[in-house]
């Protein structure tokens, strides 16, 4: 049998780990897919089916897409349920020693993608796990674009339904489970009515109560579960810790940005079951499934993707807590009275960012420099917002006031150090302004000095040989050279060296060229490379300031979502109820709010 070809043996190594997942295999510009995964990209993504040797008698069935552009395609491929699999090089080809080196550095599943292109805005995209024991059940619903984790713990009796209700509540677009049977059946059941989720069982061993402990512990850098509030809840431990593992898994990072845990359990919102929430209708239809005719299409006045998401948790998490009622209400109330305010803040609030999937991205360092000059773009509205806030009585709006930093120091750091209109790509230089690095200054100084001076001696040359004609260009292959039309080769002078000979003209080099080419080329690949560091740094830093950033975004959120209330009721002249802890209900020339 043939010997297997270098780069296809470093592919079956690589596949053979992420065997169940769609390998993109980085190939120079491209992203490779070979054999089954082929023929499936092929189908779903309209591509055409390829053949590349690999040593053997048949050719291996291959197909790609560009890497700048892999994104549209990865999310087809997600959007359709499939796990895909980012095989990156890892070291520089130029200075690679054989085979350039590659590993996975990312997998993307349905319930874990970060990318704004491959996610709702006005929706959580939730990853379940579900750990089912006997008579009790971990259930925890991840969001890791947002760094939300809210946790419960179930029991019998009715334990099946009580599980089925949460997911149709949360809608996570992923689930994990525990192998047991009866579970499984249940879930297949619930997602044959939803479509959209996907399904995988973990072993057993994922779900060890020991190692589950440790994840927990080691995550949220606590001294014990007690701490965390867990210590009797062995089979929410054993979920939220085999979720958390999984995330490491495919992410292939700490989930910095996952740093709360939301225990929650049946007191606190109001349990409505999967049948209830279908027939109210509150975020859709019955019929089309869709958001227009439903509670939250009437509600939903918000101008921020993060209001929009947390209006939709409101409803479907209905308060029981009375004081939390008349709070929310009161601050309705204020924004309702005051019109100016409220109109000011919807103004201001419709140019601010989804800064909580910002800040995913930043610090899971995938975020570019546009993403990065989106967050300064919203720091800066910060104090105009915040303003009119210290004047407002109600406390859920005081609560807002104090919730809302303005990030000063993170608004001085992107303002001097990102460029004001960067690439969207972060390996080709362009992200950093003049001034914030003396070596990045002294580098693009002797890069456009070289522009000049290849320009002076271009004009020299045409002088000195009187060759009008001509002119000198750049290519990879060459670096710069002389050309000159084949009509003048007779002029050309004994110390050009001829290059390469074109259909109409010849190309040459001298060794002033070799010398400026060395000089100019290497200040521009260290310039590319710095800058990189240089915002990796920026993004890094920003990334510190983590916990600051999400605090002010859901102060944000929480503005956006009352101000939309606030609206709705202004304009359909809606009344605040009168609440109390008694059982009856009095509607006095009432109207459904949706028929």
């Amino acid at each position: 049998m043939a010997e297997i070809t270098p780069m296809m043996k470093q592919y079956f190594e690589i596949k053979e780990q992420y065997a169940d997942t769609i390998l993109l295999f980085r190939l120079g510009d491209f992203y490779e897919m070979f054999f089954d995964d082929a023929k499936l990209a092929s189908r779903e993504l309209e591509l055409v089916l390829r053949g590349r040797d690999w040593g053997q008698e048949e050719r291996a069935p291959m197909c790609g897409v560009p890497f700048h552009s892999a994104d549209s395609y990865i999310a087809r491929l997600v959007a359709n349920g499939h796990k895909v699999a980012i095989c990156e090089q890892i070291e520089d080809p130029a200075l690679a020693k054989g085979l350039v080196q590659r590993d996975v550095v990312r997998v993307l599943t349905p319930g874990t993608v970060i990318e704004s292109s491959m996610l709702e805005e006005g929706r959580n995209n939730y990853l379940a796990c579900v750990y089912f024991n006997l008579d009790k059940a971990g259930v925890c619903f991840v969001d890791v674009s947002t760094g939300t984790l809210h946790l419960t713990q179930l029991a019998a009796p009715g334990l099946m339904m009580k599980i089925i209700n949460e997911l149709g509540h949360y809608r996570p677009s992923e689930i994990i489970c525990n192998n047991d049977a009866a579970l499984v059946k249940k879930i297949k059941e619930y997602m044959n009515t939803v479509k959209e989720t996907v399904l995988e069982t973990r072993t057993e061993e994922d779900f060890d109560y020991t190692s589950c402990s440790k994840t927990i512990l080691a995550h949220f850098q606590a001294e014990n579960l007690d701490k965390l509030g867990l210590e009797s809840f062995a089979e929410s431990v054993c979920s939220v810790g085999c979720a958390l593992a999984y995330l490491r898994e495919v992410q292939k990072s700490d989930l910095k940005n996952i740093n709360r845990l939301d225990f929650y359990n049946d007191i606190q919102f109001m349990r409505l079951d999967v049948s209830a929430r279908r027939n109210l209708e509150l975020v859709e239809t019955i019929r089309n499934r869709e958001k227009k005719g439903s509670l939250l299409w009437v509600l939903d006045k918000t101008k921020t993707s993060m209001g929009k998401r947390l209006l939709r948790n409101w409803l479907e998490q209905p308060l029981l807590n009375l004081a939390k009622i008349i709070k929310r209400h009161n601050a309705v109330g204020e924004l309702y009275a005051n019109s100016v305010i409220r109109q000011d803040e919807m103004i201001l609030l419709s140019s601010v960012h989804d800064v909580e999937r910002l800040m995913a991205r930043i610090v899971y360092g995938t975020a570019n420099a546009k993403e990065i000059r989106a967050l300064l773009t919203t720091i800066k509205v910060l104090p105009q917002i915040r303003e009119p806030l210290e004047r407002c009585k109600a406390v859920m709006l005081s609560d807002t006031y104090k919730d809302m930093d303005l990030l000063d120091d993170v608004e001085a750091l992107i303002d001097n150090a990102i460029a004001e209109d960067p690439p969207f790509t972060v390996r080709e230089g362009g992200m950093i302004k003049d001034g914030y690095n003396a070596e990045l200054d002294s580098l693009r100084a002797i890069s456009d000095d070289g522009k000049v001076i290849i320009a002076s001696i271009q004009s020299k040359e045409q002088e000195r040989i009187g060759i009008k004609k001509l002119k000198i260009g750049y290519n990879r292959v060459f670096g710069y050279y002389i050309e000159i039309p084949n009509s003048f080769k007779d002029s050309v002078p004994d110390e050009y060296i001829r290059k390469q000979t074109l259909v109409n003209c010849e190309r040459y080099i001298t060794q002033e060229l070799k010398d400026l080419e060395s000089k100019v080329l290497g200040a521009q690949e260290r310039i590319v490379k710095l800058e990189y560091e240089l915002f990796d740094d920026v993004r890094k830093q920003i990334a510190g300031q983590y916990n600051r950033i999400q605090k002010t975004a859901g102060a944000l959120a929480t503005l956006d979502t009352l101000c939309s209330l606030a609206q709705v009721a202004a304009a359909n002249n809606y009344v605040c109820p009168d609440m109390s802890k008694g059982a009856e209900v009095e509607i006095k020339d009432g109207r459904h709010p949706v028929v």
